[in-house]
């Protein structure tokens, strides 16, 4: 996205291109910082595949189906939504590993 204003780099080298007021009100774990990070890369230690996921929770859109990833994305998936605080995240892979 060409208006966001931060980035993110996934373990397998993929960027992710977020805004900032949409962590700040959906994913309290990463504390986005005040100032302008355009030009700064922040590395991530989760796959673009689970980054995606993830990152769908931030923003006000149709949730992404969770019904479909192998059980060990969806675990993955729990793990950094519980790792970043995203609590809509968080609870809809709960529902779903059960």
């Amino acid at each position: 996205m060409l208006d966001s204003d931060v980035t993110f780099k996934s373990s397998d080298n993929i960027l992710f291109r977020i805004h900032k007021v949409n962590l700040k009100v959906s994913a309290r774990g990463f504390a986005p910082p005040e100032f302008e990070t355009f030009d700064e890369i922040t590395c991530l230690t989760e796959s673009a595949k689970i980054l995606e996921l993830l990152f769908q929770f931030c923003y006000p859109d149709r949730r992404p189906d969770v019904e479909q990833p192998e059980f060990d994305d969806l675990a993955l998936l729990a793990e950094a939504a519980e790792k970043y605080e995203v609590f809509s995240a968080m609870n809809i892979c709960n529902i779903f590993m059960r």
